[in-house]
């Protein structure tokens, strides 16, 4: 819980990298909450946007920080969502991060040419690659676990495609 201080990046990133040095677990952020007593004048919520934006993409670059739950987002101080639950500038900045900044989606097209590649940058997690040749998508779903960089081969058989990794 953090009261009106600006949010201290290098503050951050030591704590969380000592602990992180010291215990060897992963940590989850939990309960994030900025300018929980009011103190900060913010009636269209700009300054928690902002606040949330930075506080929550720095823990996010972090290796340690394993994940971030929201909690309270609805409270007189720090919401982020208005009287009738639509996302005020706070919420939008979350809504942003969750379902567009930190979302690998990716389409390719190969033009149905052998030995093309393709690279994409994804976040750490689960997936699944879909593939579609001359328009129809195959019924092949791969699934892969993104941990750390890795390549994954696919080629087109008489049987269908094929992938690896």
């Amino acid at each position: 819980h953090l009261s009106e201080e600006r949010i201290d990046a290098e503050y951050f990133t030591y704590v969380i990298e000592e602990l992180y040095k010291e215990f060897g677990l992963p940590i989850w952020i939990t309960e994030f909450d900025w300018n929980r007593k009011g103190a900060v004048t913010d009636p269209d919520y700009m300054i928690q946007a902002e606040q949330l934006e930075d506080f929550y993409t720095l823990m996010f670059s972090l290796e340690a920080i394993e994940g971030i739950m929201m909690w309270g987002f609805i409270k007189d101080h720090g919401s982020l969502v208005d009287q009738n639950i639509k996302p005020n500038a706070a919420g939008e900045a979350y809504l942003r991060l969750y379902h567009d900044d930190w979302r690998t989606n990716s389409s390719t097209n190969l033009n149905n040419v052998e030995n093309t590649q393709t690279m994409i940058r994804g976040f750490r997690g689960n997936y699944e690659l879909k593939i579609s040749s001359g328009g129809t998508r195959t019924n092949e779903v791969f699934t892969f676990s993104l941990d750390e960089d890795m390549e994954i081969m696919c080629k087109q058989s008489e049987n269908g495609w094929k992938c690896n990794q």
